[in-house]
C-alpha cells in the first residue's frame, strides 16, 4: 500500500473543521460577487442626496426632498439586502463532495419569473466563472455572457447572441480579440478581429495565453453540463491564413450548440456517442473493476477496437502523435510513446474540418492544458486542416 499521510484521530475534527470553513468562504465570495454586481447595475449617480450642512449631508436620499429620510448604516444595509432578495433568488451553494470534478463551488440566481439570471462557479484551481443571462422577451446586446478569471491574472468575457460570440479582454468595454459565428463548417471569424492566438511558446504574448486558458476553463464548466442543460459544449479552433506553425492556430468559439448543430459540423458525433456507450455495455459494470481508471481503459479499448476495425483512414481511435513542439508533420508514434499525446477519437473531413472526440468515463473533465495541446498537434500533423473542433463525450448511461 503505498504510504499515506498520517493525521492523528484528535486532528481529524480540526482538518474537518478547517474544510468546511474554507468551504464556506468560498461561498461568501461566490454571493459577495453576485451582490457586488446587481449593485454596481443598481447604482445611480444621479440619486438625490441630503444638502450639506445638514446632519447627514452627502448621504443618499431616497427622493425628491429634503424632508425624506437618508438611508444610512444598518438601515441602507437592510433596503439593500430586502431589494436584490425582490430582484434575484439567491439558490443555495453547490459544492462538489466527491473531489473529481473541476470546480469546488457554483451557486446560481433566478429571477421572479424563474428564469435564470447568473450564475457563479469557483473551480479548484483557483480561477472563477461569472455567467449572466439575458431576461426573456426583454432587448440586451447578449443572449449570455461569461466572465473568465484565471488565476495567473487576467480576466476574459465572452459574450454570445444567437450564435455570433464575441471574446474580450478585461471587462465588457474590452479589447475584442475575436468575434467568429458558428456555421454547419464551424466557427467562423471575422477577419477584422485580431485574434486570440494559441500559444505554442513561453515567449507568447499575455493576452492570448490569459485567453485561451480562459476559454478553455469555460469550455471544461459548460462540458460538465452537457447532460444537465441538454446541449453539447464545443471548442472550435481556426487555422491561420500563412505558413504552417504551431503559432498559426486562433481559438473562435466556446459554447454549448444543441446536438444537430454538432451534427452538421461533425457527422459522426452521434456515433461516436452510441459506439460509446456500446462499449461500456460490452466491458460490463464498473463495479465489476479494481478503479473507475480500469474502467476507462477497458472501455477506450473496447473503443477503439470499434473504429478501428472499420478501416477508415479518416475515421480512427486511439491513435498517438508526436506533440506539437516537435518539428515535422504527420509523425504518428507507437501507443503510449514519450513526448506523444494520443487522441481518443478523429474524424478527418474533406473540407478541412477534423472534430476531436473526446472520451471521458469519470468525472474528470477534459484539462485546458490538453484541449490546447490537442488543437496544437492536430494542426501541426495533419495536412489541410482549417479548423479544428473538439469536444467531450460521456457514456449517456
Amino acid at each position: 500500500m503505498p504510504n499515506l499521510p498520517y493525521r492523528p484521530s484528535s486532528n481529524s475534527a480540526r482538518w474537518r473543521e478547517i474544510v468546511l470553513l474554507r468551504r464556506r468562504l468560498v461561498s461568501l465570495k461566490a454571493q459577495t460577487r453576485l451582490l457586488r454586481h446587481e449593485l454596481a447595475r443598481k447604482y445611480n449617480p444621479d440619486q438625490p442626496r441630503v444638502p450639506a450642512g445638514n446632519a447627514d449631508g452627502g448621504q443618499w436620499t431616497s427622493g425628491g426632498g429634503g424632508g425624506d429620510a437618508a438611508l444610512t448604516g444598518t438601515d441602507w444595509i437592510g433596503d439593500l439586502g430586502n431589494a436584490l432578495s425582490s430582484a434575484l433568488n439567491f439558490g443555495d451553494v453547490v459544492a462538489d463532495t466527491s473531489g473529481e470534478e473541476s470546480w469546488a463551488f457554483f451557486q446560481e440566481a433566478t429571477r421572479p419569473d424563474g428564469s435564470l439570471a447568473e450564475r457563479a462557479i469557483v473551480n479548484r484551481d483557483g480561477s472563477t466563472i461569472h455567467s449572466e443571462f439575458a431576461a426573456p422577451d426583454k432587448p440586451s446586446d447578449w443572449d449570455e455572457r461569461h466572465t473568465v478569471a484565471v488565476p495567473e491574472g487576467g480576466k476574459t468575457i465572452f459574450e454570445t447572441t444567437d450564435r455570433t460570440q464575441t471574446i474580450r479582454a478585461g471587462g465588457p468595454d474590452g479589447e475584442v480579440v475575436s468575434r467568429s459565428t458558428w456555421t454547419e463548417r464551424g466557427p467562423e471569424r471575422e477577419a477584422t478581429v485580431q485574434e486570440a492566438r494559441n500559444p505554442s511558446r513561453p515567449s507568447g504574448p499575455a493576452l492570448a495565453e490569459t485567453t485561451i486558458n480562459s476559454a478553455l476553463t469555460l469550455f471544461n464548466w459548460l462540458s460538465a453540463r452537457n447532460k444537465l442543460d441538454g446541449l453539447q459544449a464545443v471548442a472550435g479552433f481556426n487555422a491561420g491564413d500563412y505558413s504552417p506553425s504551431a503559432d498559426a492556430i486562433n481559438l473562435s468559439f466556446v459554447g454549448q450548440l444543441r446536438e444537430d448543430e454538432v451534427d452538421r459540423a461533425c457527422p459522426r458525433f452521434q456515433e461516436v456517442r452510441s459506439r460509446t456507450d456500446a462499449a461500456v455495455d460490452t466491458v460490463g459494470p464498473r463495479n465489476n473493476y479494481r478503479s473507475a481508471a480500469e474502467f476507462g481503459t477497458a472501455v477506450h479499448s473496447n473503443l477503439k477496437h470499434q473504429v478501428e476495425n472499420l478501416g477508415e483512414p479518416n475515421f480512427r481511435a486511439e491513435r498517438s502523435f508526436l506533440k506539437s513542439y516537435y518539428e515535422g508533420r504527420g509523425e504518428q508514434v507507437p501507443y503510449g510513446s514519450p513526448n506523444s499525446l494520443r487522441i481518443d477519437v478523429y474524424e478527418q473531413r474533406d473540407n478541412g474540418i477534423v472534430c476531436v472526440y473526446d472520451i471521458k468515463t469519470g468525472k474528470s473533465g477534459l484539462s485546458p492544458d490538453r484541449a490546447a495541446e490537442i488543437a496544437r498537434t492536430v494542426y501541426k500533423r495533419f495536412l489541410g486542416v482549417r479548423r479544428i473542433i473538439v469536444t467531450e463525450v460521456r457514456p449517456r448511461r
